[in-house]
């Protein structure tokens, strides 16, 4: 979305990424130039990393790139140590998805010190930093928040999810409450299956979709039917229908304990005007606004998630207006549009800074 964004505005773009994977040939998709010689593996896989850093060095002494842009932690050790290989002095940018924390130790301080400027994905990440702001290894003024945005013309008000609803059965009268994403710890659905019990009390024709697939999937089935909640909650693996899912839902819910820094899920919901209740972490709170387009709750406390959702279900003309404020404010605040024009203000300081260090130790 970025790449396009950037080459839209004239901007040459080359996305690096693995041979065969769904990011390379998207790219390809959208007429945009690719690097895949780089597996871009964990680190734990030396050989590979070292291969990588050969070879993406080689291709950095061959093509004068203005600026490399990194989104991921063992993607920055390869695009710096690569960057050294080549020789480049082209800046180098770190965009950082995630609220994980961040070790300050000597390996991270240097490997700090080689970012020119850091781009945070929301603002509950700068927080991460502070032993590197502290001790000056980064600075605040080269650090920008740039929200990811959502694609509004798949998520918007007009589109229709009666199919979903009557896929499972669920006339206009049955509550349908969902979760998006994948099954993994990080996002708490089991913390959403414990709230589902106590929404199904006082609403028993109650609905509750899981879409999405990973590791926790055993673990969550398992739970549901220990909390007897039986056919009310459906997995529904992995879907390419994501619109029309989140469009059918009368609540959509990010219970996540950790990790989500600026939710695509939060942004999707809302963009079709379904409110939202989300646990308060990394950047929840910077999408939805409590009470106005939906619920902010503590994580790990099923019963305040419940009584949120039960709060929207219990009233459906003001959950119908919150997911409406919350529409026109997801198109006018994380559109692709904005997405690219500030993270093009990040590497344009990011130029500036490179260009007054190259002076400074020319003088």
């Amino acid at each position: 979305m970025l790449s396009r964004g950037l080459a839209e505005r004239g901007h040459e773009v080359t996305i690096a990424a693995p041979r065969g994977s769904m990011l390379a040939l998207r790219a390809r998709e959208a007429g945009l130039a690719t690097f895949e010689e780089a597996a871009f593996r964990k680190p734990k896989h030396l050989w590979s990393a070292m291969r990588d850093v050969r070879v993406l060095g080689d291709h950095l002494r061959v093509v004068p790139y203005d600026l490399i842009d990194a989104h991921g932690s063992q993607d920055l050790w390869t695009a710096v140590l690569a960057r050294r290989r080549a020789g480049t002095r082209a800046p180098l940018v770190f965009t950082r998805h995630n609220t994980k924390r961040i070790a300050a130790h000597p390996g991270n301080r240097w490997l700090y010190r080689q970012v020119d400027h850091l781009i945070l994905a929301s603002g509950s990440i700068l927080e991460r930093y502070a032993p590197f702001l502290d001790r000056g290894i980064l600075l605040r003024d080269r650090v920008s928040v740039v929200h990811s945005a959502y694609h509004p013309d798949r998520f918007h008000p007009g589109v229709d999810g009666s199919s979903v609803r009557a896929e499972f059965g669920a006339d206009p009268g049955t509550p349908l409450v969902g979760v998006i994403g994948r099954l993994v710890p990080d996002k708490g659905q089991d913390d959403f299956l414990r709230a589902a019990a106590v929404v199904r009390r006082q609403h028993p024709r109650s609905l509750f979709l899981l879409a999405g697939i990973g590791t926790a999937e055993p673990a969550l089935r398992s739970l549901a039917a220990h909390l007897g909640l039986g056919d009310a909650v459906r997995f529904l693996g992995f879907r390419d229908d994501i619109p029309e899912i989140t469009a059918a839902l009368d609540v959509s819910v990010l219970p996540s304990v950790d990790c989500d820094a600026s939710s695509a899920v939060l942004k999707e919901a809302l963009a079709c005007g379904v409110p939202a209740v989300a646990t308060d972490i990394g950047g929840a709170a910077e999408i939805v606004r409590h009470g106005d387009t939906g619920h902010i709750v503590p994580p790990r406390h099923p019963d305040r998630l419940a009584a949120a959702i039960l709060s929207l279900l219990d009233d459906p003309p003001a959950a119908r207006a919150m997911g409406v404020r919350g529409s026109g404010e997801m198109a006018a605040r994380f559109s692709p549009d904005r997405l690219t024009v500030e993270t093009l203000a990040a590497y344009r300081a990011a130029l500036a800074h490179r260009q007054m260090a190259d002076r400074a130790a020319h003088s």
